[in-house]
């Protein structure tokens, strides 16, 4: 009965299509931003995303609560003063949001584990496709962030390695 109708999108639908694609790509730029400066501060493993307390994990508790913190950033000031208060002093529903909210910083980080695994992986031939099907600008940017491991891990440098070090992250803001 329906196969012959011919459905049409309205200005309204075809205006929150294009809103919430356009939101999305905004997004996602702004996690690849993210992901590199998390890189050109050095953590660039994938355990570096989970908790101290955890076997395997690469953080010591100072950078758990400072990545914790920063995802909280992005949190509206309702919810970031929701996380601060005391248990014991909640209602249930705000303990409940409290929870909610907890749990948002966990699946942030595990956010951009699994970005910085796919990003690790892709380096990785699979089915003959090589990393050079990656973008330029994504390749551009995983050799600016090795240049700024290789320079961390020199022991004996023969330049200075802070201003290699600062010059490489203008580099990758360029590529925003």
């Amino acid at each position: 009965m329906y196969e012959n109708l011919l459905r049409t999108l309205s200005t309204q639908t075809q205006a929150a299509v294009s809103k919430a694609v356009s939101t999305s790509i905004t997004a996602d730029k702004a996690g690849v931003t993210a992901l590199d400066c998390l890189i050109a501060d050095g953590f660039d493993q994938p355990t570096d995303f989970v908790s101290y307390k955890s076997k395997g994990s690469t953080l010591k508790a100072e950078e758990f609560a400072a990545l914790n913190k920063a995802i909280m950033l992005g949190f509206t000031k309702a919810n970031q003063a929701l996380l601060a208060k005391p248990i014991k002093g909640l209602t249930d529903a705000q303990k409940t949001s409290r929870r909610y909210w907890q749990q948002q910083i966990g699946a942030r980080r595990n956010d951009f584990k699994r970005q910085l695994t796919k990003r690790l992986d892709s380096d990785k031939p699979s089915d003959g496709a090589g990393s050079r099907n990656r973008p330029l600008d994504q390749r551009v940017r995983d050799n600016l962030n090795d240049v700024i491991k290789v320079c961390r891990a020199a022991e004996e440098p023969t330049f200075d390695v802070t201003e290699m070090v600062a010059k490489v992250k203008e580099a990758l803001a360029v590529l925003k």
